[in-house]
């Protein structure tokens, strides 16, 4: 099969003009920033040599996983959405109009466009493609939305989209490490291409996300 490595929240870097609407002094918003992000996960992974795909720019910018349509997501009532307003803790820190916004969506859009262009590429080469929807998390800010104790490895599965096999050999190489883990807990499901999600495009794919809790590694 192929494998598409995919790594959303690696980036710290935000465009000059975000900072226009920044409600917090600058060297608050850099820290939140650094909690936010996916830290280090690019380097935990940057020996497997599968495809990989990354944004420019932080999930406090703009989060290309999340649902283009703040009422298809969940996270958006927190002020999450794909244009954050609001921290993991309930700071509003950013204030913008529709301009902005819609500046932001046609980033978001660019990017998953990308994203389908690499998927039916390496689905016409093979008739499986793995999207291993790599993240990292805390306990203090999934503490914030779900109650712990948290799991070192957080595999997240989609009902569709997931192979029973892959599975049980991901689930067994965690056990063999010796890490615990939970399935869609704290965090639940994993990116699967608009392309496919949409059924523009056929073939079978399996999509699994990886979240490494941040104490068995920073």
């Amino acid at each position: 099969m192929n494998i598409l490595m995919h790594m959303p929240h690696v980036s710290l870097k935000v465009p000059k003009k975000f900072y226009k609407g920044l409600k917090i002094p600058k060297d608050l918003f850099n820290k939140y920033n650094l909690e936010m992000t996916d830290l280090g996960i690019d380097i935990l992974f940057k020996d497997y040599k599968y495809k990989k795909i990354s944004p420019k720019y932080s999930r406090l910018y703009c989060d290309v996983e999340r649902f283009r349509d703040d009422s298809m997501e969940v996270m958006s009532k927190y002020g999450e959405g794909v244009v954050y307003t609001h921290l993991y803790d309930g700071v509003e820190y950013h204030e913008h109009d529709n301009k902005y916004k819609r500046q932001v969506l046609k980033y978001y859009d660019k990017y998953h466009k990308k994203l389908d262009r690499i998927a039916k590429k390496l689905l016409k080469n093979d008739d499986v493609l793995l999207i291993l929807d790599c993240h990292s998390f805390s306990d203090k800010m999934a503490s914030h939305f779900y109650d712990s104790p948290f799991p070192d490895i957080c595999i997240g599965i989609e009902e569709n989209y997931y192979d029973k096999e892959i599975l049980d050999l991901i689930i067994n190489r965690i056990k063999n490490l010796g890490y615990s883990y939970k399935i869609n807990y704290p965090y639940r499901g994993s990116l699967v291409p608009n392309c496919i999600f949409n059924g523009k495009i056929k073939g079978k794919v399996v999509s699994i996300m990886l979240e490494i809790n941040k104490r068995i590694y920073l």
